[in-house]
């Protein structure tokens, strides 16, 4: 089930198909707990780790659960990149808050990518007043950002918010479960890619997801132009290395 306001496309988060192992389970198992309003559970929860560790997919499977219970529509997301980039476009106060309306009565706000709106005023100004408007209301707010929160330089009231709940620090899987993880990437993109093929991508690929779904595209294209099935020589030279013959 998607988000009303979708996760990056083509995405089928839940917590079945999130890959964990010892470094990973208890915080997956705490994002659960959350989004299934546990006895005891926080208004708030913040998730932060590398690129790769699998923040996105947490949110999202949280909103899938809040839905499951709630209805469509009772989870929102909203992208802090997408946000930083309307604050600095926006004609006027007036359109930007028409534009995070929607959001302050969200039965659970999952925000992503916080990063982006680090040293934005105008932009931590909404997501404080989000985080005040969402809890308040008797929602429930997630969020994700990179850095631990000893490295957060949001301006002190929003760092304030976001200390006040659940945070948790998410680690990327060992090499057993990457491999999951990228055929995972792959599948959901309609790309049925084997499992010795990505083996042997991720030793040659960055972690971070940016350079491993570019990748994928790649293989994809190529594989479509020379209309052959995806094997390790195919992923070779798809992705043009020396060896490749």
């Amino acid at each position: 089930m998607q988000l009303s306001f979708p996760f990056p496309a083509n995405r089928k988060d839940r917590f079945d198909n999130f890959v964990s192992d010892r470094r990973n389970e208890e915080a997956a198992r705490l994002c659960k707990a959350f989004a299934e309003a546990a006895p005891g559970q926080p208004k708030s929860l913040v998730l932060h780790g590398p690129p790769g560790a699998g923040k996105t997919h947490l949110l999202a499977a949280m909103g899938s659960v809040v839905m499951e219970r709630a209805g469509e529509g009772a989870a929102l997301y909203l992208d802090c990149k997408t946000l930083a980039e309307r604050v600095l476009s926006v004609k006027s106060y007036e359109e930007l808050k028409l534009y995070l309306e929607k959001y302050e009565n969200a039965a659970f706000l999952a925000v992503d990518n916080l990063d982006f709106v680090e040293g934005v005023s105008q932009a931590e100004d909404q997501i404080f007043h989000l985080y005040n408007a969402v809890v308040q209301g008797g929602g429930r707010f997630a969020a994700a950002v990179g850095a631990p929160p000893a490295s957060w330089r949001f301006h002190d009231q929003l760092t304030t918010r976001l200390l006040w709940g659940q945070v948790l620090k998410l680690a990327p899987v060992g090499d057993d479960g990457m491999v999951s993880v990228l055929v995972k990437m792959a599948a959901d993109t309609g790309l049925a890619l084997p499992e010795k093929a990505a083996k042997w991508l991720i030793t040659r690929l960055p972690r971070d997801p940016v350079s491993q779904r570019e990748a994928l595209e790649r293989i994809d294209r190529y594989s479509l132009t020379m209309q052959r099935k995806i094997s390790i020589n195919l992923v070779k030279e798809a992705l043009k290395e020396p060896d490749a013959r």
